[in-house]
């Protein structure tokens, strides 16, 4: 059993309020690709977007397989008087399962609409012209954990 295991509430929390994460995909080579992305959580899944060619891209065309990281540090907790008497006040998520393009036109334009207003929600508009050149993944999660640290009581926080 994992400690601090985040509960579902927690974990779509984290997803609705971050707006990047670590996309790792399998390399041509077999080696893990990771790439930072943009990513907005809606309708229960989590969707990414970028170009349509690349590393990242090509590795999603021949393998779908990912792994996505989001994580938020928030400080860290003195736990003693020692140096390593440290650790990392967090939340993570880690979602493993399949990346599948959406073709949708109607469906792409809602999810870029959304990440525009979850990154700079001064914007409100999108170009029909900026739709086809962008590629829209949904992340067809097949495991989804979550964990944390908080610190204890009385226990003095560094805030980032």
């Amino acid at each position: 059993m994992m400690k601090n295991r985040m509960n579902g509430k927690g974990i779509v929390a984290l997803l609705e309020r971050a707006d990047v994460g670590a996309l790792s995909t399998i390399g041509e080579d077999g080696y893990p690709y990771s790439a930072p992305v943009n990513f907005v959580y809606t309708d229960g899944k989590v969707y990414i977007h970028g170009r349509r060619v690349g590393e990242k891209i090509g590795n999603l065309e021949r393998d779908p397989r990912v792994c996505f990281t989001v994580w938020e540090r928030t400080g860290y907790e003195d736990c003693g008087t020692a140096a390593c008497d440290t650790a990392t006040v967090y939340e993570s998520v880690i979602i493993r399962g399949k990346a599948r393009i959406v073709e949708d036109v109607d469906l792409r334009r809602r999810v870029l609409l959304a990440m525009v207003a979850n990154l700079v929600p001064d914007k409100t508009v999108i170009e029909d012209s900026k739709i086809p050149p962008a590629a829209v993944y949904r992340i067809e999660a097949e495991s989804v954990t979550g964990k944390y640290h908080r610190p204890t009581a009385g226990n003095n926080v560094r805030r980032i």
